[in-house]
Parts: C-alpha cells; structure tokens; sequence
C-alpha cells in the first residue's frame, strides 16, 4: 500500500447519497469501519516500523545486531548504546515539564455572572480548584509527560477521551491512533480517526451495568453482553467458556476485579468520524468479528477538540501530520554514526593496549601458554612478540564525535542543550544572560504550537468539568471546595469555557531564563503597587523554594483591585452629596456604579434617622441620589445577571422614597417655626419662644459638625483607599499585556 494513500480513496466512508444529498452520518455499519481500519493500518506499516526503530534507539538499543555480529564471527566487538539519545530527550522533557510544574495555577477561566470587579476574585478561586483538581488526578503527572514525550519522539501526539463525559484524558501517538495519511496538520481537516484500546470485561461491563442509562447514551447493550460472553473464561471450572450472559453478569456482580483480570482484554476500537457539517460522530466496536457497534452516537461532538486533540512538534516538509518528523527522526543517523563511532574507538583502545604474539607453528599455538612470576611472565617457546604501531583512532574519531555533535545541537534546535563555549571570567551582564538564554530554552515556533494544543485540551478538560456530574467523586469535590470559599455554583454553570486558557509560564521553559525575566522586574519593582510587589517576590520565592512552601514566606496578596468605574462612581458621590444632579452615561459599567451609590445613600439614610445629619442640607442630596440610582437601575434592567444587585437598590429606593417625604415634612416645619419667630431684639411684651430651644439648636448644631467631619473623614480615607486600588490594578493591566505580548 503506498504511503501516500487520499483520504477520498477510503472505502466505507462516505459523502454524499444516492440524491447528491448529505448522508446523515459517513460510516454507514460496521462492516465499512473495519475496512477504513484494515486500510489505514496497512498503509501505516513503514511508519509503524521506523517508530519502532526510533524508541529502540531511545530505550538503550545496541547500534549493531548482536546476532549477527557473532553469526559473522565478530562476537566480541564493542556493542553499546551510550545513551545520547536518551540525555537529548531529558533535556527536552525538562523544558517542557518546567512548563506546568513552575507555575501555581495551570488555567485561566473567565465568569459571566456579575460585575468584573465581583468576577475577578472569583475566577481567581475557580481556577485554583480546578489547579488542585488536575494535580489531585493521580495519572495527570504521568499522562502529561507521556503526552511530552511522544510529542517530542514521534512529532505528533494525541489526547483523546474514552467516553463524551469523562474528564481525564487519554494519551498516544499514531502507533494508538490512525488518521488517513495526506491530512492537513489541523484536527478540523482530520476525517477520520481511530484509537485502539485494550479494555478489560470489568470496564466493559461497568458502561452498561444501568441498561436504560446505557442505551439512551447509545450503547448498544445486546452487542457489549455478546462480546463480554464470548471473551469470558472459566479458567479450570467445569467449562472453557461461558455460554449464557447471566453466568457471566453473576461473576462480574460477584468480583468485578477477579472476573476482569482472568480473563484477556478485549481489543476496541474508537471511530471519531467528521460529518459533512463539521460535527464529529462517535463509535465504538470490537475489532475481532464485531456484529455491531459497541457505541453509536451521531454528531456527538460539535467540534474535534472535543473529542482529540493533536499536539504536533512542527508543521512538517508539505504541511500534513505524516511529514511532520520529531526529535527521533532528526538525531537517529547521528546517534548511530556517533555510537559506532564510540565502539571502533573503544576496539582500537583494547588493541592498542594488548600484546600481539604469533606463534611459529600450530603446535606451537596449541601449546600457547602464560606463567606468571610476581612482575614479569614467561611465554612458551616458538612465539614471538610483534612489534607493529597502532593507530590511534582517537585523532580520527575524535574530530569526527565533535562534528557530529555540533550537528546535533543545529538539528536539535527546538532544545539547545550546550551552553557558552566562552570560560572567560571578565563577561558582562547581557553576555551571561545570552549565554543563560542558549543552554536550556525552547524555541517561539514550537512554544506556541504546544501551547495552540495545550489550550485546546485543558478548554475541553474545563468544559466537561462545568457540565459535569456530581456523581464523579473529583467534580463533587470540586464544587464543594469552591462553595466553601464563597463560589456559588452558578457562577460555574455560567463559564465562558470557549475563553479558558493555560497559563503561561515565565521563562519559556527554562529556569534559568525565568530567573532573568523576575531580575528585571525587580529592578523596575518600584514603579509596581503593593500588590503587584508582592506578587513579584512570591514568584521570586515560589521560583527558588516551590509553590509548596512560598506561602511560608510570602503569601498570595488578596487585596482587590477595582476599576476605573469604581473612581468614577467615587466622585460621582461627592457630587450627589452636594446635590448636584450627575447623568448616567450609557458605556459605564452600571453595576459598579449601582454599589457605589447604594452604599453611600444607605449610610445617608442611616444618618438621617439617628439625627446626624441635618435635614435641610440632606434633602438635596436625597433627592439627587433618587434620581442617579434610579437611573442606574433602569439601565440594568435588562440583564439577567444583576437581578439580585437590582433587587437590593429598589429596596434602597423605597427607603430613600420615604426618607425624602420624612425629610421634606421636616424641612417645611422648621421653615415653618422660623418664620413664625419673633425677629430678633423685639421689645418687651412680645411673646418669648421656648427658653430651651437655644440650647437644644446648639447642641443640634453640633451634631450637625461632628457629623459633617466624620463624613470628610470618610471620605478622604475612600478616596485614599480608591487611588491605591486604582495603581494596582493599572499595574495588573501593564503585567497582563506584557504576559499576552
């Protein structure tokens, strides 16, 4: 079969049917499903073997056949793999670990209930939980490096998910899963693929053990009772295999575990198939002598990455996933020269050091013999000793090791693992940083592509998470975790999923790098908030000691950081206050605006009734808050997500309401007895207001100032408090568009 098979050649899968019309899905039974695998797997069969003969190269294989080198009597020839290989792919490995394992939080996830300045923190937690939920999975380390791996071997890698609900993906390559070759390297040209799983009875049995649930997911539960009976055996009991499936169901109810494992696993194949509108289909069946599909779901997934996710080490010679080649293919004729290269050196290194004695006659070979006496030996008679010059093989091989290592650090690119050849003492700062640079980084190019996948995967992780079930042990935990530290669980219900991202790690892969970004950052530390300096310093500490322990040395900084809206409606209120009517403008964000307000009026209403604020200078200001947060409130009325803020302002409005009546009936009385005052110096006879009331206008007097610098005070401290969270978060800004830069 030629390795540059179409993917319209694929018999079984089809486009269009009899009326030119859309079929409604392109595998039409599982008949034409083992045909698209039969294909696929015999046009994979050079691949297959170059693969193997690349994780050979990595696992230790000898760079000669042993067999034949002594079928050819060369038996004792040097043989070793020296394990460069190995030492390339740990120096890539560590790269590409250090790119999770630096960092605290591996997601970035962003709420559309409330306000941004009510979201922040709680996105903040959000995206913690699902941090500790990751790396509470106890296969999340391994999987991720076998993904890393793979990825760097083989230049291609692959996550999938076993089933449209669980959340812990799976990891291969193309030695798991089968893709036509030809593909363009995007997962949106890919039209089908087929993963290859071993399942044991016990796992098979555990997706249909709620029939009804099972067959309304669709599962083909007659078809799984069937491949599960024929694959049962007894081992030593009265027969060799099952015949019914109620013996069979009755030992897996009895010991799951033992039923599972006496038995072989069942070999399974996953289809992921893209239907002519972009969905992705999903089956499932048995690949020795199915009947029917194990699973069947028509357009399952709206999109691939729903269901797998490529990770590609580059784009490839003509941009499809087969020509793309990994770190194996780059460096196996350099590791096997340099290995052979070791070996001949080694063999010249035992010839030159042993003695060469040839005897006269074959007598005198049979009777070759050595006895030694302390420091010297006696030969048998009739040899004679050679004097005959070795070549060194070191002045040859030698230059020759280090040509083919220099070319594999410029084959190697993505990962440079050699550092400065400069030993000088007298380097400058931006020559040491450079040469930091060169020994351990990974390139842009292949940064952002792992990135591009890493993305897609943890979107797809976090999606399943949000719609998940509670019934899943580690998703409960999830959300009771998020509940106690303030998260209502609608807040995740309502994710924008499309907007998660992984977080990106300072230093590109590198520690040695990351240590010179915070260097220079903390030069420039002086120009950062409070906030934003002890961020620094954590991510300082957190750099030398891990994230386990920096909490001992610095804490997280938990002070929010309100926006721009949050000023604005700052001094809107020392309008209000004055009375002086403020419009609502269309673009701001209302809900900040609405908090700001409603918390200075109630303090204002609360002042009022306890008589520490006067009434005629109040009212103004009553009336002019009215008027703002009803405005405001009009202006949220449409969005579902501020019914509860709307809720708490109305209420807020009622009281002011009657606060203004109270208030205005209070005004127009003193009004009242001032104008019906005797003016002052009147004569005697005149009637004498109440002797009492000087004293009790002095001491309202005075309420009215201690009352009046109270709210200066408080005030000031607010709009201290304001400015300060203002700088921090401007600083935020700065270090969020430097990251996305």
């Amino acid at each position: 079969m030629s390795d540059t098979l179409e993917i319209n050649s694929l018999d079984g899968l089809g486009d269009l049917d009899e009326k030119g019309k859309p079929v409604e899905s392109r595998i039409k039974d599982v008949k034409s499903a083992l045909s698209i695998f039969q294909t696929l797997r015999k046009a994979d069969e050079g691949s297959s073997s170059n693969r193997a003969r690349v994780d050979a190269m990595f696992d230790g294989a000898n760079p000669y056949d042993s067999r034949s080198l002594a079928t050819s009597g060369q038996g004792l020839k040097t043989n070793l793999n020296f394990g460069e290989a190995q030492r390339l792919l740990d120096i890539a490995l560590s790269a590409y670990v250090d790119l999770y394992s630096s960092l605290e939080k591996l997601v970035e996830v962003k709420g559309t209930a409330g306000e941004t300045t009510e979201r922040s923190p709680l996105e903040d937690i959000v995206s913690e939980e699902l941090t500790h939920m990751l790396r509470g999975w106890p296969e999340f380390h391994s999987h991720y490096l076998r993904l890393c791996t793979t990825f760097i071997k083989h230049g291609v890698a692959v996550s999938y998910f076993d089933t449209p609900e669980e959340w812990r993906f799976r990891v291969g390559g193309f030695a798991d899963i089968l893709i036509p070759r030809q593909t363009p390297a995007s997962e949106h040209m890919v039209d089908v693929a087929i993963g290859r799983r071993q399942y044991h009875l016990h796992e098979l049995y555990a997706f249909i053990k709620n029939e009804n649930a099972a067959t309304k997911v669709g599962w083909d539960v007659k078809e799984v009772k069937r491949v599960i009976t024929k694959n049962s055996t007894t081992k030593g009991r009265s027969s060799d295999q099952y015949t019914d499936w109620e013996s069979v169901q009755q030992e897996l109810k009895n010991n799951d575990i033992y039923e599972g494992h006496q038995n072989p696993t069942v070999s399974v194949l996953h289809f992921w198939v893209r239907e002519m509108d972009g969905s992705i289909s999903h089956f499932i069946t048995a690949e020795n002598s199915p009947k029917e599909f194990l699973y069947k779901k028509v357009s399952r997934y709206d999109k691939p990455e729903q269901a797998y996710v490529m990770f590609s080490y580059g784009v490839g010679s003509n941009g499809t996933y087969h020509s793309i080649r990994g770190l194996g293919h780059r460096i196996f004729n350099h590791i096997q020269t340099s290995n052979r290269l070791r070996c001949q050196m080694i063999d010249g290194a035992m010839l030159g050091s042993a003695v060469m004695i040839q005897p006269d006659s074959q007598r005198a070979l049979d009777e070759l013999g050595f006895t030694y006496y302390g420091a010297y030996a006696v030969l048998s008679p009739n040899v004679n000793i050679i004097e005959k010059a070795i070549p060194n093989l070191s002045t040859s091989v030698q230059p020759a090791l280090e040509d083919i290592s220099q070319q594999l650090a410029l084959n190697t690119d993505t990962v440079s693992t050699y550092g400065s050849q400069q030993s000088s003492p007298y380097r400058n700062q931006m020559q040491v940083v450079s040469d930091m640079d060169v020994s351990t980084r990974l390139s842009g190019a292949s940064l952002n592509l792992f990135y591009a996948s890493w993305n897609r995967l943890l979107r797809e992780v976090v999606r399943r998470v949000v719609d998940g079930k509670k019934k899943d042990p580690a998703i409960k935990d999830f959300y009771n975790r998020c509940l106690m530290r303030g998260v209502p669980e609608v807040f995740i219900k309502t994710l924008d999923t499309e907007r998660t991202r992984a977080v990106r790690s300072i230093g590109n892969g590198s520690y040695a790098n990351r240590l010179v970004a915070l260097r220079e950052l903390q030069a420039i530390s002086g120009s950062f908030d409070e906030v934003g300096r002890k961020n620094l310093t954590r991510d300082i500490v957190s750099t030398r000691v891990g994230h386990d322990l920096a909490d001992r040395y610095a804490p997280q900084a938990q002070e929010a950081r309100p926006t721009v809206d949050g000023k604005i409606a700052f001094f809107e209120n020392q309008e209000l206050m004055a009375g002086t009517p403020v419009p609502v403008v269309t673009n701001e964000i209302h809900g900040t605006h609405l908090m700001e307000h409603t918390t200075v009026l109630s303090q204002l209403i609360e002042q009022l009734n306890t008589g520490a604020a006067d009434p005629m200078q109040s009212l103004p200001a009553l009336q002019a808050f009215y008027q703002h947060v009803g405005e405001t409130v009009q202006a949220l009325a449409g969005d579902p997500t501020a019914e509860s803020l709307v809720a708490d302002a109305n209420q807020v409005l009622q009281y002011t309401e009657e606060m203004i009546n109270n208030t205005s009936k209070q005004v127009q009385k003193l009004q009242r007895d001032q104008a019906e005052a005797p003016p002052e110096g009147a004569g005697e006879g005149q009637p004498q207001g109440d002797p009492d009331m000087g004293a009790k206008m002095q001491e309202h007097q005075m309420k009215m100032q201690m009352a009046q610098q109270k709210a200066e005070l408080d005030m000031q401290l607010k709009r201290a408090k304001f400015e300060q969270d203002q700088a921090m978060r401007d600083a935020a800004n700065v270090m969020k568009m430097r990251e996305s830069q």
